[in-house]
């Protein structure tokens, strides 16, 4: 080929493209546009650890050693003195406490169970038939509520 013929071949496929009709996008481009600059735009907390800034990263990586670092020695003094030191004091205290709750919570179950052996098993039947179907209801409820807000999130996305 010559020069002339490829300027000819230029010519005949810039007439041709230009003959063809402007192309519209589609509909839904503009939410999805709009959707893709609001999850850029949201704050780094939404995102990825590993896409945040290198600043954002350090800086927590920093605090998550400087936690993790601080209950490592708070566990070690708590645990240094085992038999005599502070620690073990407050340990011990907080252990009488304990009893005293589990002795209360066994006396309240003790209870309970000779107030349910006097009710009858017909009592007894009909109050778990109810707890049971109020626990369905609810799963029910919370189900609809989801779905409901869930379908009203995804029409306002779509309008975008």
């Amino acid at each position: 080929m010559n020069f002339n013929d490829l300027q000819n071949l230029e010519q005949a496929i810039d007439r041709e493209l230009k003959a063809l009709p402007e192309l519209s996008a589609p509909a839904t481009l503009s939410a999805q546009v709009m959707a893709r600059i609001q999850i850029k735009a949201a704050p780094a907390a939404r995102h990825a650890w590993t896409s945040w800034s290198l600043p954002a990263r350090v800086g927590s990586l920093v605090a998550m050693l400087a936690l993790f670092s601080g209950l490592c020695f708070a566990s070690w003094w708590a645990w240094r003195g085992a038999g005599n030191g502070p620690a073990a004091q407050e340990l011990a205290g907080w252990g009488s406490g304990l009893g005293v709750v589990l002795k209360t919570a066994g006396a309240i179950l003790d209870a309970t169970l000779l107030a349910l052996r006097q009710l009858g098993r017909g009592f007894l039947i009909a109050g778990l038939v109810i707890v049971v179907c109020n626990y369905l209801a609810c799963v029910g409820l919370g189900t609809v509520a989801v779905r409901f807000a869930l379908t009203r999130i995804r029409r306002n996305q779509s309008q975008l």
